[in-house]
């Protein structure tokens, strides 16, 4: 779990931040070509991972996230969903 300001983000696998992860890979899935739009279920899951580890790697992605915790909380979100819901 990262802190950014005051405010403690809940645990990657919480309903909340599931239910962001859940509206991130929706959002992906509306983009054609994607193997999410495609409903391609195994190259979805590292699609998503994938974009999970960018965020982290990549300083110009993490820098939309806050800081490299707000990057990991994305991250780790998004593995958590990908694993147990897709």
């Amino acid at each position: 779990m990262g802190r950014r300001g005051a405010r403690r983000d809940p645990p990657p696998a919480s309903e909340e931040a599931q239910a962001l992860a859940a509206r991130h890979v929706r959002w992906l899935s509306r983009i054609p070509g994607t193997p999410t739009a495609e409903g391609d279920r195994e190259r979805s899951l590292a699609m998503v991972e994938g974009m999970g580890d960018m965020y982290v790697d990549d300083p110009r992605f993490t820098g939309l996230y806050g800081d490299a915790a707000g990057a990991a909380f994305v991250r780790d979100a998004l593995q958590a969903y990908a694993r147990t819901r897709m």
